[in-house]
């Protein structure tokens, strides 16, 4: 998934990782994804407000999950760095090209879309993410229901109001290099991914 250049001749890019290195007594490297050593750095670094700075984490996060998302790691969501004025800011959420399993080809779709097992495999146990929860890479539709985590509590009810699937469903009609088969399979993934994830924790965190 291309996404248009937000970056400017005076701007550039800083990744969590380059941040999260600078944290001395981060328990781990820049890249690596314990949700507890990220939410610790978030709180210990400076370069932006933490408060803000977790709150775009936990969207990042509900978002990934909705489109399946199973490569976000530290190198590909952070900053953007003025040289002119030595500030940084959030950059907009980047890096998206391993979300709604673009490996699966046409023959393996058919299998999947005719299948309601196929479907709900792909929503409750695939993809998972890559932020680890004690070594393992977290399950969405665990994580999300649990309610356990307050952030993503709270970005659940700042973004389920905001998905519209008929503007999705519109954007996906638009995209000419896909055949009708992709287009059909993308809607009824994204619309299941919501009702299953999204759908069912935001009634209890609302």
């Amino acid at each position: 998934m291309a996404c248009k250049d937000f970056t400017s001749p005076n701007t550039t890019i800083v990744d969590f990782a380059s941040v999260k290195n600078q944290i001395i007594d981060s328990a781990s490297n820049g890249y690596g994804t314990e949700l507890s050593d990220i939410l610790d750095t978030i709180q210990k670094q400076t370069a932006v407000d933490p408060k803000e700075l977790e709150e775009h984490f936990w969207n990042m996060f509900v978002t990934d999950a909705f489109i399946g998302n199973w490569d976000r790691h530290n190198g590909n969501w952070g900053f953007l760095y003025n040289q002119e004025t030595d500030e940084m800011k959030i950059a907009p959420i980047f890096d998206c090209g391993s979300a709604l399993f673009p490996q699966i080809d046409d023959e393996l779709i058919k299998k999947v879309i005719s299948s309601k097992a196929e479907m709900n495999a792909r929503v409750y146990d695939m993809p998972t993410s890559a932020i680890l929860v004690n070594g393992k890479r977290g399950n969405y539709y665990q994580m999300i229901t649990s309610l356990e985590y307050k952030g993503c509590n709270e970005a659940i009810k700042r973004i389920v109001p905001h998905v519209n699937l008929e503007e999705i469903n519109s954007l996906i009609d638009d995209v000419e290099q896909l055949t009708q088969l992709q287009k059909d399979f993308l809607k009824k993934i994204i619309k299941l991914r919501k009702e299953l994830i999204l759908d069912k924790a935001y009634p209890e965190v609302k």
